[in-house]
C-alpha cells in the first residue's frame, strides 16, 4: 500500500525585511509632549488631591466629550497611555514623597483616566458622571 504524495510545490523565497534600528529616540517634539504631559499629571496630582478615578471602558467619544463640556472650569479630565501614566507618577513620587503617588501608581490598570476637582467637589463631579451614565448595548 502506497500513498500517492503531491509533488512539492515551489519555494517562494522569504521577503527581505526592512532593518531597523532598535534604540532609536524619540524625536525632540515628542520628548516634549511627553514631558509636558507628565508635568501637567504630577502638578495636578499634587496641587489637587482630590481627584477620582475613572474606568472608560466601553464609553464612547460623544459621551466623554459631554462630560469634559459640562465640567469645563470645575474640574480637569486627564486620559493617557498606562506606561506614560506609570512613568509620570514615578518622577513625581521621587519628586514629591509625601504626596504618596507610589500608591496611585499601584492603582493604575486598564483604561483609567483622572477627573481633578479645581473649583467644585467630587460629589458635584460623580452628579456629573451618573448624569451622563448610560446603559451598555
Amino acid at each position: 500500500f502506497w500513498l500517492k504524495v503531491p509533488p512539492r510545490l515551489p519555494c517562494r523565497p522569504f521577503a527581505r525585511r526592512p532593518s531597523f534600528s532598535p534604540a532609536t529616540m524619540p524625536s525632540a517634539e515628542k520628548l516634549a509632549k511627553k514631558t509636558a504631559y507628565f508635568n501637567k499629571l504630577v502638578n495636578l496630582c499634587v496641587e489637587h488631591p482630590n481627584a477620582l478615578l475613572v474606568q472608560v471602558d466601553h464609553v464612547a467619544s460623544k459621551q466623554m466629550q459631554d462630560i469634559r463640556m459640562e465640567l469645563r472650569g470645575k474640574a480637569v479630565v486627564l486620559m493617557g497611555k498606562n506606561t506614560m501614566i506609570r512613568k509620570a507618577l514615578e518622577l513625581g513620587h521621587a519628586k514629591h514623597p509625601e504626596a504618596g503617588l507610589d500608591r496611585l501608581r499601584a492603582a493604575v490598570q486598564g483604561n483609567l483616566g483622572f477627573i481633578f476637582a479645581t473649583q467644585c467637589g467630587l460629589d458635584d463631579i460623580r452628579e456629573v458622571l451618573k448624569k451622563h451614565t448610560r446603559l451598555s448595548a
